[in-house]
């Protein structure tokens, strides 16, 4: 009777340790692919050449890079897939990439310029936020602050593009001609090609050379919701007009 009831105790063991070995290594192999695995956008479902990308045909997936050698050139942007009609096939779960678009056509200026808004260039002498990370279609707010003085220039404006400023033209290679050709650099700029609601015109053209002026990039994730990010303004100073004389001058006094 006892041998009886160490061989089932036995066979118990044998059978809790072959299965926890097999949880064991179906966890470890999971772990490996989510560590080795990427997240692209790609397609829920098969699409033919000539079709429209539209909101309801992409997803977010995670992605093997050893299926793709190229996954790192995907488009990463939801923004810039939507609206677009395809030059290829794509079958369900396959990433996009730039090339899997059809080109559109150059349009003159005017074309470019959404309905309703008209096109302002702000000119800009630095940007804190590196050029090659924002792109035609972003939605900016504009904000400047004046001395204590903070104040929303204008909001849901659309980048149309951005223009760098004159490069220097001499190659040389002193240390001296390199620190020129920094300070031409800096000097030259950045202008931001806009297009705004007539409203902020006059707003935007009332910056002066000494606001320090930051842009505000909304999410693509919010805009494809149909929502921007609101955040009101807190008046953080108050103007006092001091009478100097027969002179009259504005001063701003933190509360």
């Amino acid at each position: 009777m006892k041998s009886k009831s160490n061989k089932g105790a036995t066979t118990a063991a044998l059978t809790l340790l072959i299965t926890s070995g097999m949880l064991a290594s179906a966890l470890g192999i999971r772990q490996v692919n989510d560590e080795n695995s990427v997240t692209a956008w790609v397609v829920n479902k098969n699409m033919s050449a000539g079709q429209t990308v539209t909101v309801h045909d992409v997803e977010q997936k995670s992605i093997d890079p050893s299926n793709y050698s190229n996954i790192a050139l995907s488009v990463q942007n939801p923004r810039a897939l939507i609206g677009q009609k395809l030059a290829t096939n794509k079958m369900v779960e396959q990433p996009l990439f730039d090339t899997d678009f059809i080109r559109a056509k150059s349009q003159n200026l005017s074309e470019a310029i959404p309905a309703g808004r008209v096109l302002y260039t702000l000119k800009l002498n630095t940007l804190d936020i590196p050029l090659s990370r924002i792109h035609k279609g972003d939605r900016l707010d504009i904000v400047a602050k004046t001395n204590r003085l903070v104040r929303t220039v204008a909001r849901d404006v659309q980048l149309i593009g951005v223009s760098k400023g004159p490069k220097s033209q001499a190659a040389k290679s002193g240390v001296m001609d390199n620190l020129a050709k920094e300070s031409n650099s800096a000097a030259g700029g950045v202008s931001l090609v806009l297009a705004v609601l007539p409203k902020d015109v006059y707003s935007l053209a009332g910056i002066d050379n000494a606001d320090k002026v930051s842009i505000i990039v909304h999410s693509a994730y919010d805009i494809e919701q149909g929502r921007l990010q609101n955040f009101s303004r807190l008046q953080t100073s108050r103007t006092i007009e001091v009478v100097k004389g027969v002179k009259n001058e504005a001063v701003y006094v933190a509360k």
